[in-house]
């Protein structure tokens, strides 16, 4: 858990270039370590073993993360999200588990970070263009974002765990868990994988990274942070992972431009807009993807003043990445 483990790291970097995650092969046999992907929740999941066959693995992870994905996801009307997006009532409504687990920490999330994290978005996330009903990028009126924030706030959601079911205390609240469901999703599968006899491999749901055991050589498995616009291979820095869970969210991903400003998809649920400071770039290392995952989102969204007093006590490992016309303090 992320509460109360030292804190080992805060680094600030100033970078020009976006970066992503990949797996750095050390040797030769790095390379043809057996591999399988999938399409997942929008994005691809890749698999790494340090030995045995894929086949079987990649059924179950394909399996269970097309079964996770019918429980989350926006995209989908007869998801559980979207079943509950849809209704329109105060009464409490039956969920799976798996939905009301992420709910209880979405809903810890929204305190830590004062309301700036906050799943109930759904209908700003739209309203910027950003989600599922509208395709084009416009700013909004302060009219409309006022509207629409009538409609937010986490404390509009009621969670009970046994039996799973979720409430809202206003009836047209709408909820968007996708800042936290990649992570958890490589949790639950990472264990249904240790079940089935794996115990060396490296599990990747959309950047979401937790790397098991060792590679084949007996040596913690490499991830490496790459410029995008580089030569592929060629990275800016690299980590090694042994048990462990990598995340990393960033400004870059999803944005527009209008009259040469930049409007990212990352959304602070206190103002209802996009966020506007330095970082482009939040990285958490934990022994859960599902808490790296959510941190990377929740510290992403309070900036770097707020990001980084807020890792500091809680005792989070996270690498900040700052504009290089950036100043920081």
């Amino acid at each position: 858990m992320l509460r109360g483990r030292k804190f080992l790291k805060l680094i600030i970097m100033t970078v020009t270039m976006t970066v992503v995650l990949f797996l750095i092969p050390d040797c030769p046999q790095d390379k043809r370590l057996p591999e399988a992907s999938g399409p997942t929740m929008g994005t691809t999941w890749h698999l790494t073993l340090a030995k045995g066959d894929t086949r079987t693995a990649s059924e179950m992870v394909q399996s269970r993360l097309d079964a996770l994905e019918s429980m989350f996801t926006n995209w989908r009307e007869d998801s559980a999200v979207s079943r509950f997006n849809a209704s329109r009532t105060t009464e409490w409504q039956p969920v799976p588990r798996e939905l009301a687990e992420v709910m209880i920490y979405a809903q810890r999330l929204s305190k830590e970070t004062n309301g700036a994290f906050d799943v109930t978005v759904s209908p700003l996330i739209e309203l910027w263009g950003f989600g599922v009903k509208k395709s084009t990028h416009s700013i909004p009126s302060d009219e409309a974002i006022t509207t629409e924030m009538a409609r937010v706030g986490w404390q509009k959601v009621e969670v009970k765990q046994d039996p799973p079911m979720l409430r809202k205390t206003q009836a047209d609240v709408e909820i968007n868990v996708a800042g936290l469901v990649e992570g958890y999703a490589v949790d639950d599968v990472v264990k249904r994988l240790r079940k089935a006899g794996h115990t060396d491999f490296l599990l990747d749901v959309g950047g979401e990274l937790f790397a098991i055991g060792l590679k084949p050589d007996g040596t913690p498995w490499q991830v490496g942070v790459q410029q995008p616009d580089a030569e592929k291979g060629v990275v800016t820095g690299a980590v090694a992972l042994q048990d462990k869970a990598l995340s990393t969210s960033g400004t870059y991903q999803q944005f527009f431009e209008v009259n040469g400003k930049r409007y990212p998809h990352v959304l602070d649920a206190r103002t209802g807009r996009p966020v506007t400071h330095s970082l482009v770039s939040v990285s958490v290392i934990s022994d859960s993807c599902f808490e790296a995952d959510s941190w990377t989102t929740a510290l992403l969204i309070l900036g770097l003043k707020e990001g980084k007093e807020t890792a500091t006590r809680l005792g989070i490992d996270a690498l900040f990445i700052e504009e290089a016309d950036a100043h920081p303090r």
